[in-house]
């Protein structure tokens, strides 16, 4: 018995050592007792910021959406909250997590220019209409959404345009909206970029940045627009204009499949 309970106590000290932590979850309100990773800057940080309220050093941030779903693996935090879409792209591979049945919020996602840039911001909301009647923009969606592993492949970016060139900021760790491959940049969102510049006359550049670092580089002109999964929001809106939504998501959380 002296043994059992021995080996128990060497067990417990592992696991605490190791940062593991063995919280329930079955609903929203259970992450309140909970240590919840989130991606930096982003809707999720916002959301679980406010329902952590009282418990900010339950919020664990990282820079980009593998790296939660490798700490949630890891026991380093009891779930993480994030998109949808790049939710059930990690759950279709990997058995050992799983999203939870209820969601957080509804978000919609947007391209966001610099405030009052008014002549691209028309450009593009009219590109976007134009891509949206052709069934261009539901044919690219289709594409990658429940789709495993999308072939990825080389995206005319348009490099014989002559109406100059197109910078567009994106995250490039956020499949299958964006992510970069052996082939390049791939996903749902650098394919309507690349669609928009055709319409625009453009070539597109894609410039990779860190979640976090895309309003800033935007704000500086490093950058013509952020098309990165951003979702719109009235806090993003006041410092940036932002297209018409193209495609609706939402907040969801993530837990290991017990």
């Amino acid at each position: 018995m002296k043994k059992f309970i021995k080996f128990a106590l060497i067990f417990v000290i592992i696991a605490l050592i190791a940062g593991c932590s063995f919280a329930e979850i079955a609903k929203i309100d259970d992450l309140k007792s909970s240590k919840v990773g989130v991606q930096n800057a982003s809707v999720g940080e916002s959301l679980v910021r406010e329902l952590l309220k009282d418990s900010p050093n339950s919020v664990i941030v990282y820079e980009d959406v593998a790296a939660l779903v490798e700490a949630l693996k890891a026991g380093q935090v009891d779930a993480v909250v994030m998109d949808e879409a790049p939710a059930r792209f990690f759950t279709a591979n990997e058995e050992s997590i799983k999203i939870l049945p209820e969601v957080i919020s509804g978000t919609y996602y947007g391209i966001a220019v610099k405030k009052g840039n008014k002549e691209l911001l028309d450009r593009v909301n009219k590109a976007l209409e134009e891509i949206k009647e052709e069934g261009t923009l539901t044919a690219i969606i289709s594409k990658y959404i429940n789709v495993e592993e999308p072939d990825p492949e080389i995206i005319d970016f348009n490099q014989e345009a002559k109406g100059g060139k197109l910078w567009v900021g994106c995250a490039a760790t956020f499949p299958p909206y964006e992510v970069r491959t052996n082939k390049g940049f791939s996903g749902i969102d650098i394919e309507l970029c690349a669609a928009i510049a055709k319409k625009l006359d453009k070539e597109l550049i894609i410039a990779d940045y860190r979640f976090s670092v895309l309003p800033e580089a935007l704000d500086s002109g490093k950058i013509d627009m952020i098309c990165s999964a951003f979702v719109i929001t009235e806090e993003r809106a006041a410092v940036m204009d932002f297209s018409n939504p193209y495609d609706a998501d939402q907040q969801v959380v993530l837990i290991l499949a017990k």
